[in-house]
């Protein structure tokens, strides 16, 4: 859901516009719009809202432009669930999220087109005769379209860029650097990002300094001749919310760093632990091969330990023996007399 202000004019060719009234009737037929609902008016006929809404503008005379203009714009998906009842729902409830339901409007649905939108036609001056400042607060009326989307589940429609052949001078100047800066935000992630982005375009960012100081409060941008506050071209790119949104990045950045940081201080356990692991397979290992290699010393020992063990020599061995002690006869001791 979006919501535009439009600019001023006549109570007279408000009405007429919204009621089709100055259009051609073969192609506007009274089933291309209806008129959902009303306050403060005399009745529904055109010369009745007309009378109603000039009669009540007289409480005030310095107001030179009285007449209200705000449209509600809906994505096409959302048509399904846009009855008359739900969409003037929706429209009275922007009435008063706006601060308008303290003076006179009228609604009108228009169906001649594939995006679901109403018209609201609202007196500038309230009942108690007081200019409603709120009817041209730009800033209040994208945070009511927001909440509203939000309340009733709709779509926000996306706003396609505008034709630029169709615009001149600061109109135009706004419009493409509105294009640019909206690109630019894309990819830039601080203030020196996204002035070279802006800079491909030709346009560039004139700061604002409060009086005195070197402290930065304002931003504005210069394309040719025309220089075009931040507010100017858009909510998002007031200075305030654009240092917001580049100091936001940049403590995602750092927060990013840390974690990452902290995420590899605590792999070291992790290595550590599969450290542990292997040690331990290791231990278990050594222990194996200790057990077999005393096995198997022992096996040895016992092996080595029976060569040395006497016992029956083989049948070659014996024979050599008795050769032996034939060619070699034992000598008969002397019996030498004791003294």
């Amino acid at each position: 859901m979006i919501g535009k202000i439009l600019k001023s004019g006549s109570f007279g060719s408000k009405v007429d516009y919204v009621t089709r009234e100055k259009h051609d009737k073969r192609i506007f037929t009274p089933d291309t719009w209806k008129i959902l609902g009303s306050d403060g008016l005399l009745g529904t006929k055109r010369r009745q809202i007309i009378a109603s809404f000039e009669s009540q503008s007289m409480l005030n005379h310095r107001i030179s432009n009285p007449a209200g203009h705000i449209t509600l714009s809906f994505a096409a998906e959302d048509r399904p669930k846009l009855s008359d009842k739900k969409m003037l729902q929706i429209a009275k409830d922007y009435i008063k999220m706006m601060g308008l339901d303290k003076t006179q409007w009228l609604i009108v649905r228009h169906y001649e087109t594939d995006k679901p939108h109403c018209h609201i036609v609202f007196n500038m001056v309230g009942n108690n005769g007081k200019r409603m400042e709120c009817g041209r607060n730009r800033y209040k009326n994208k945070r009511v379209c927001e909440a509203l989307t939000r309340k009733y589940g709709l779509a926000l429609p996306k706003q396609e860029n505008p034709d630029l052949e169709k615009l001149h001078g600061i109109e135009r100047a706004k419009a493409e650097i509105r294009i640019a800066a909206t690109e630019a935000l894309k990819t830039a992630r601080d203030w020196n990002g996204f002035a070279r982005e802006l800079a491909k375009k030709n346009i560039s960012i004139i700061p604002k300094y409060r009086r005195g100081t070197t402290e930065m409060q304002g931003v504005s941008f210069q394309l040719g001749d025309y220089k075009v506050k931040g507010s100017d071209v858009g909510e998002q790119f007031k200075f305030r919310n654009l240092d917001s949104l580049f100091n936001s990045q940049s403590a995602n950045r750092t927060q990013s760093r840390k974690t990452a940081t902290s995420n590899a201080g605590t792999t070291k356990p992790k290595a550590s632990a599969i450290s542990d692991e292997a040690v331990r397979a290791v231990k278990a290992t050594a222990a194996s091969a200790l057990d077999l290699a005393a096995d198997i010393g022992n096996g040895v020992g016992q092996f080595i330990g029976s060569l040395f063990q006497p016992g029956p020599g083989t049948p070659d061995e014996n024979e050599s023996l008795e050769a032996w002690k034939l060619t070699h006869p034992k000598k008969k001791k002397r019996n030498t007399p004791k003294l």
